[in-house]
């Protein structure tokens, strides 16, 4: 019997070990996520019309990203929206989900879209211009926020495209992004190297264009809307507070 039960632990020993070291790897391999609140300038057809704000921190089980745009300048007296676009997600096992996006205006704070993600029924409860509806949820979805998070998911698998849905205006459309490979930024009058992706969606022409900090992979530096025939617009980073 104690013959049988030496040998039970030595059969046991291996597999807990493997456990172990696989767990540390999955472990070493996920995204470390750290607040930060980084500032850009917005230019439209070349022209420098608003600041906007990116942050991202974590609220209890939850991560939070916050972004605000407000005109600068003269532009102030024509340009009306200030712009609040929030998204919550969660870490999972294989990656991060979307619990909730919320879009609002400071100065129209009764103009409010809000999504809420229901994952353990497949379901997406949206309401937008005082209209609910539902829309089953099939496969991963990212927003114009989350998407940070699945660049940063590309570089740390080295993988050259991903499909996906991306929420658009209470709506879920089929989308492309692709790594453009590394590039250069200059930020503050420094030569950044960039990691480099190109987004494509469905029923649009438009094409987004990130470059993401080397070091830190989900910081965009650079952000290209690029539209046929039709103006595009440019966000770049002025600075960053990491929130330690």
């Amino acid at each position: 019997m104690n013959s049988n039960r030496s040998k039970l632990r030595f059969c046991l020993i291996p597999s807990l070990l493997a456990l172990a070291l696989a767990a540390a790897e999955a472990f070493a391999a996920e995204i470390p996520l750290r607040a930060f609140t980084a500032s850009y300038n917005l230019y439209q057809g070349g022209m420098h019309v608003a600041h906007s704000e990116l942050s991202l921190r974590r609220e209890g089980d939850s991560w939070h990203w916050r972004m605000t745009t407000k005109p600068r300048s003269v532009y102030a007296w024509f340009i009306r929206k200030r712009p609040v676009n929030e998204t919550r997600f969660a870490r999972t096992a294989d990656g991060f989900r979307l619990l909730e996006i919320s879009i609002t205006d400071e100065k129209r704070p009764q103009q409010q879209e809000a999504a809420s993600f229901d994952w353990a029924n497949a379901r997406l409860s949206v309401m937008r211009k005082g209209k609910r509806r539902e829309l089953p949820l099939d496969r991963e979805v990212y927003d114009y926020q989350s998407i940070h998070l699945l660049a940063a998911q590309m570089t740390r698998d080295g993988l050259r495209g991903r499909s996906f849905d991306f929420y658009h205006k209470g709506k879920l459309v089929g989308a492309q992004i692709n790594s453009g490979g590394t590039g250069h930024v200059v930020v503050q009058g420094k030569r950044l190297e960039a990691n480099i992706y190109e987004q494509v969606t469905t029923r649009s022409r438009a094409k987004i264009k990130y470059y993401y900090d080397v070091d830190n992979p989900m910081l965009p530096l650079r952000i290209e809307r690029l539209e046929s025939g039709e103006t595009s617009s440019l966000m770049t980073l002025r600075q960053v507070d990491w929130k330690l």
